[in-house]
């Protein structure tokens, strides 16, 4: 049902909910959003969900997401709204020229005469593009509404982040995406770590079946010395797991260094979830919190460098080699 996603937004994103209806009601709607925070679906669904509400003439307060306006605002033809994503394709500098030439005309279809451009996952737009879209927002045009997401706030431009206002989200409860898993189909084997890795229960069957989740958790058996050595896992991970295409490899590292941040909070919380070989693996860990948060640490951390600039062999090799230094000084 159209109304659901104002439900859902209500129920998961309050803050968020709140800020976004306050703007509409009172007609302070800022220049420019940042959305930030882990990432979920709802950043999205909330960016498209204000753009409608901006431009429709049927709703009150938010869009009614079922008129004409709103139904071509969410397939992205509408021609006063211009939705790029960052994973889909890296954000350049054309791409943001092209909004700014777009957008300096009066607004097409007349109508209240606001225009609004979202771009999804900011933080993989080129550092040009970036650049350029500071100018635009330093100097935006009169009825341009800009909502930019991010998961990596850390990536984005300080002087960008200054200029919109901000809204955090929060991530949604780990217990509900699991659940959610299990109703999307994904197989009972698999629910727990799908549910750590993907926010988007539409896309959570897709992945459990990818070729890119059985690699990475194929890696993620082996960092456990269950499908073969640790030892091996940077030969292994040369001759049979990474992909030739570069996008692949960034998901399927970014699932990985996933999965080593739940095995090393699980073990901290002593939970035992996900199939039996797993929590087998967990009760039987023998590591310490602190070299539990080290793992944490480094996951994350190498996680954040699976972009489109880095070498990401390089980003692999680091990451084992510095799991191995960090075991070495726990043993000691």
């Amino acid at each position: 049902d159209c109304w659901m996603r104002k439900e859902i937004l209500e129920q998961q994103q309050p803050v968020v909910f709140r800020a976004m209806y306050n703007a509409l009601k009172d007609n302070r709607v800022a220049n420019a959003y940042l959305f930030t925070g882990p990432e979920t679906p709802a950043k999205k669904d909330a960016a498209v969900l204000f753009a409608q509400s901006l431009l429709c003439t049927e709703g009150n307060v938010f869009g009614c997401e079922s008129c004409n306006i709103c139904s071509r605002i969410q397939e992205n033809i509408h021609p006063d709204v211009i939705i790029l994503d960052g994973k889909e394709k890296a954000v350049s500098k054309n791409d943001v020229d092209d909004i700014q030439s777009r957008f300096s005309k009066t607004a097409l279809e007349g109508g209240n005469g606001r225009k609004v451009y979202i771009i999804l996952n900011l933080e993989n737009a080129s550092p040009a593009a970036m650049n350029s879209l500071l100018k635009f927002l330093e100097e935006p045009a009169s009825g341009v509404t800009a909502v930019l997401t991010t998961d990596n706030l850390s990536r984005i431009l300080p002087t960008i982040i200054s200029r919109c206002t901000v809204l955090p989200f929060r991530p949604m409860k780990q217990e509900d995406r699991y659940a959610l898993a299990l109703q999307a189909g994904v197989p009972e084997e698999d629910a727990y770590f799908v549910s750590c890795v993907c926010t988007d229960p539409a896309a959570m069957k897709d992945v459990a079946g990818s070729d890119i989740y059985e690699r990475a958790l194929r890696m993620f058996r082996q960092y456990l010395n269950l499908e073969a050595l640790r030892d091996e896992l940077l030969i292994d991970y040369d001759i049979s797991w990474r992909f030739k295409e570069k996008e692949k490899n960034i998901s399927l590292l970014s699932i990985f260094f996933t999965l080593l941040t739940v095995y090393a909070r699980d073990v901290i919380l002593h939970d035992e979830k996900g199939p039996s070989w797993y929590y087998d693996a967990v009760r039987s860990s023998g590591m310490t919190p602190a070299r539990c948060a080290e793992i944490i640490r480094i996951a994350s951390e190498q996680k954040d460098k699976c972009s489109r600039y880095n070498d990401l062999n390089l980003v692999m090799y680091q990451a084992v080699y510095r799991l191995e230094e960090q075991q070495d000084e726990h043993s000691i």
